[in-house]
């Protein structure tokens, strides 16, 4: 594959930017993280106008035909900017499940609708107590004639009060995994937002008999897990590629701190105590970026990814680590105040090295995919 971006990822990655710088400042990131949905549904309207909440999914549902990785460029200019969207969880996982899943009149109606930007469409799989996305869940479908009722509660569901349906993972009567898709303001349907650290909005939802038409029971037994699969993958990707952007705002941050900061009468970017760990920053970002180029690569091509994509976030998780304490490193204690904006970076930063699978996880996927 090539490293470099084609002409139009070259445009994609400039326009994403170019809004990005001309819409935020620091206090309007402030604001838009502490709405009421987490996030600025304004720049989620552009975003859709601009084609990119469905460059990913085939024309033939009204998407842009593109690929993950052109999704991974847009994704990390929003890392770059400290700005969160849905565009991962949204655009990528659910699209992605979606997309494989079997292709009903319901499925390709949402599938039209997230292509649009109508819908947002979020993952609801982690139960109270459960390790992960892909824990067993307790949450549970039982069945009726026509469809089934819908049991249970889940934690840590990225932008729950915005989205208009949610893909939730439970067992059926049978002890098998299903993935279901409910309306996120169905009867029975409620959710609380959580306190975080990190920036993007979790939520809590509770299934308190919640009916499920038999249209949206997506998948059941090992079809069910093979979707769940492979969007987590798509996610933990993507979601890499926004940790990715995140550095990389660190890093520029931090390099314009160092070059204006005096010390001693000194620039303290020319001592080597700073210097080294903003060089270190720059390569642990590029070799980060371009793992997640070639295993988004790899699963455009319709290639198995299980192993580059477990390999790609393990590895991912560990530098990020890293490349936060540089930061902080090199800003000293005005990188832990609230008013800086070190912290935008850093607190995304942290959260993406818990989500989609954290390195203890990652590591065992990969080990499994290599047959140990």
């Amino acid at each position: 594959m090539q490293f470099n971006l084609n002409e139009m990822q070259t445009m994609i990655q400039d326009g994403a930017r170019r809004l990005l710088d001309e819409t935020f400042d620091s206090d309007t990131k402030r604001e838009a993280e502490a709405s009421e949905h987490g996030f600025s549904t304004a720049i989620w309207s552009q975003m859709s106008e601009l084609g990119w909440t469905g460059a990913a999914l085939p024309e033939d549902v009204g998407g842009g035909g593109l690929g993950v990785l052109d999704l991974c460029v847009i994704v990390e200019e929003f890392g770059r900017a400290a700005v969160s969207v849905p565009l991962a969880v949204s655009s990528g996982f659910s699209a992605n499940l979606l997309q494989n899943a079997e292709q009903t009149d319901f499925v390709t109606g949402v599938l039209g609708q997230l292509a649009s930007g109508e819908s947002l469409v979020t993952p609801a799989l982690i139960d109270e107590g459960a390790r992960d996305e892909r824990s067993t869940p307790r949450a549970r479908l039982e069945t009726t004639g026509a469809g089934g009722v819908l049991s249970g509660s889940k934690i840590m569901v990225p932008y729950a009060s915005a989205a208009q349906f949610l893909l939730v993972s439970a067992v059926n009567d049978s002890g098998e995994l299903v993935i279901v898709a409910i309306d996120g303001n169905a009867d029975g349907v409620s959710h609380d937002r959580h306190t975080t650290t990190g920036a993007h909005p979790l939520f809590s939802v509770k299934l308190d008999g919640v009916d499920v038409a038999a249209d949206r029971i997506l998948a059941s037994g090992d079809a069910a897990q093979k979707l769940l699969d492979r969007a987590l993958d798509v996610a933990a990707i993507l979601s890499t590629a926004e940790a990715v952007g995140n550095c990389e705002g660190m890093l520029l941050l931090s390099a314009e701190y160092a070059t204006n900061r005096e010390q001693f009468g000194t620039k303290i970017g020319s001592f080597q105590a700073v210097s080294h760990p903003l060089a270190n920053i720059r390569i642990e970002t590029d070799a980060t970026r371009f793992l997640v180029y070639e295993t988004a690569w790899m699963l455009d091509q319709g290639q198995d990814v299980t192993l580059e994509a477990a390999e790609t976030k393990a590895l991912a998780n560990e530098a990020v680590v890293k490349m936060l304490h540089s930061g902080h490193a090199v800003h000293g204690a005005i990188g832990y105040t609230m008013e800086y904006d070190l912290q935008l970076f850093t607190r995304r930063a942290r959260a993406f090295c818990l989500s989609f699978g954290d390195t203890q996880s990652q590591t065992e996927r990969a080990a499994v995919a290599l047959g140990l």
